[in-house]
């Protein structure tokens, strides 16, 4: 018969692992795989409004344009045009006939990426009252008059703002929502 070698002062091998062990790697893989899901939300979210700053670049460039070609802001709704049948910023359809934003369907601006509304609410700037917020970086934008009130989601809750004394072309989020972007900044 022959013995079995095991270190001085171990009585014999360990078979296995214990309930402590498994139970330690469990909790240990749950923290990593609740952070993971945690930044991979806040990734998504920053990628959703960056892609929101693009359409608003793209756009307002584009309003710039026909804001030139016109001599002043286009119209929100649909107005007839010599290059285009009709024209309007929440048409996509500019005065020469292209589109707000190529991405956009037919007769409508693309959906904000945040919320999926397309719908654009006009305000007037010059009516707004000061901001609610100090520090806001326009006096109009956290409380803003609206030209008409517009279909749901209504102001602050997705989709645009367009203020078309100014041609300005915004999302439609207020910088309480979002105070470290500041939509309005854009």
């Amino acid at each position: 018969m022959t013995r079995s070698k095991t270190p001085l002062g171990t009585a014999g091998a360990r078979a296995g692992i214990s309930l402590v062990e498994v139970s330690l790697a469990i909790v240990v893989g749950l923290i990593v795989a609740s952070a993971s899901v945690y930044t991979y939300q806040q990734v998504r979210a920053s990628a959703r409004l960056k892609e929101a700053q693009m359409i608003v670049g793209t756009v307002q460039s584009n309003i710039a344009v026909d804001k030139f070609r016109l001599g002043q802001a286009p119209p929100l709704a649909a107005t007839p045009s010599p290059y285009a049948s009709v024209f309007g910023v929440s048409l996509n359809v500019t005065s020469a006939g292209g589109n707000y934003h190529p991405q956009g369907g037919v007769n409508t601006l693309p959906a904000d990426p945040v919320s999926g509304y397309s719908t654009v609410l006009a305000f007037d700037s010059q009516a707004s009252p000061v901001p609610l917020v100090a520090g806001a970086p326009t006096p109009q934008w956290d409380n803003p008059v609206f030209l008409s009130p517009g279909p749901s989601p209504g102001y602050g809750n997705g989709g645009w703002l367009y203020d078309q004394t100014q041609g300005a072309f915004r999302l439609n989020y207020s910088n309480q929502q979002y105070p470290a972007e500041r939509p309005a900044r854009w």
